[in-house]
């Protein structure tokens, strides 16, 4: 029986001790960038990169940024809001404008919901809101899991800090990630199946830690210089329909009642809002009965739509690739949107 349990013993030791010694490299090397402090997340000159959490990035890059910065204007969305550069925007609001890019990957309504509360508690003055929104978005009524889009635990009192940190671990621990990590940093190189597995990402990019802000500018460089839509690139822009198509509803019930918190929050605090329904590629309008909510509830000079079949959506140079589109394309819906013009939107225009 002792016999047994030694023999018990061991092979437990033997497989935990492999877990154990990638814990302590977990901790030591830090990926995701989840354990230590830092004074910035982003390297501008790093060879390449392991893709973090964009919703953790914020709230702690706020936090440390709030110290020495009273921010009183934020951008809200998922990726798709990146490209509403701080300089633009700053534009059409008032000179004490402190602006804060407050973005995360795949962006759900209830998580937006999170940061705006997160703000509002923390007694932020929320005086200009830029909301940047889809149907994507608005679909997503609860938390999302994932290491790139679990939601930061000081956003929801810290309540799923086990699961957060077991969420991160446990994308260490992927053997496709991991193998590709470690060749990483032997290497110093992101080779091809790194990037088509979206494991590791060697795009050029710029940070400004003041505002939270990334920028593409080496890709408006390419475009600039007529390099950047090569034949890769292109096979990514498919061809759409000529019929306008509609995206199902995606504002019911749980919606409604995050939609109706945070406009509650910018009423409390007088804030400037405008809305922007993003022009996607695929050009899906947004579904009516969205539509006539949102204005409802936001008012109907604060909505400005302009998904569908437009002029932004007709011309793929207007993307990066088919999800994103670019700086010149924000910047005239930013135009549009303060104009002292009541109600501006796109008209359908045929292919």
């Amino acid at each position: 029986m002792r016999k047994l349990s030694v023999n018990t013993i061991r092979f437990l030791s033997i497989g935990i001790l492999p877990i154990i010694i990638l814990f302590i490299l977990y901790l030591f090397l830090d990926p995701f960038k989840v354990i230590k402090s830092y004074d910035t997340f982003y390297d501008s000159k790093a060879k390449g990169r392991v893709g973090i959490n964009k919703d953790y990035v914020g709230t702690i890059t706020f936090n440390n940024n709030s110290k020495r910065i009273a921010y009183n204007s934020f951008i809200f969305g998922n990726s798709r809001s990146i490209f509403y550069q701080v300089s633009d925007w700053k534009k059409h609001l008032p000179q004490n404008a402190a602006c804060f890019h407050y973005d995360a990957s795949g962006e759900a309504l209830w998580a937006l919901n999170k940061k705006i509360e997160f703000l509002d508690n923390k007694g932020v003055n929320i005086e200009n809101v830029l909301l940047i929104l889809d149907y994507v978005t608005l679909i997503q009524d609860k938390p999302q899991s994932g290491h790139l889009f679990i939601i930061s635990p000081e956003l929801v009192n810290n309540s799923n800090i086990f699961e957060f940190h077991k969420t991160f671990f446990l994308a260490f621990l992927s053997p496709k990630f991991l193998y590709a990590f470690i060749d990483f940093k032997i290497s110093n190189i992101v080779k091809p199946y790194m990037k088509k597995n979206n494991l590791l990402d060697d795009k050029p990019q710029n940070y400004d830690i003041s505002t939270n802000e990334l920028r593409l500018d080496d890709f408006e460089k390419l475009i600039s210089a007529n390099k950047y839509y090569t034949e890769e690139r292109l096979s990514v822009f498919f061809d759409r329909d000529t019929v306008q198509r509609f995206s199902p509803q995606s504002i019911t019930e749980n919606q409604m009642t995050i939609l109706t918190n945070i406009q509650s929050i910018f009423k409390k605090h007088n804030t400037k809002v405008k809305i922007v329904i993003s022009p996607i590629y695929d050009q899906i309008k947004l579904n009516d009965m969205d539509l006539v909510y949102l204005k409802s509830l936001f008012g109907t000079e604060n909505v400005f739509d302009f998904s569908g079949i437009n002029k932004f959506t007709m011309n793929y140079k207007n993307y990066y690739e088919s999800s994103h589109y670019r700086p010149h394309v924000t910047r005239e819906i930013m135009e549009i949107i303060y104009a002292n013009k009541k109600n501006m939107e796109i008209k359908y225009v045929n292919k």
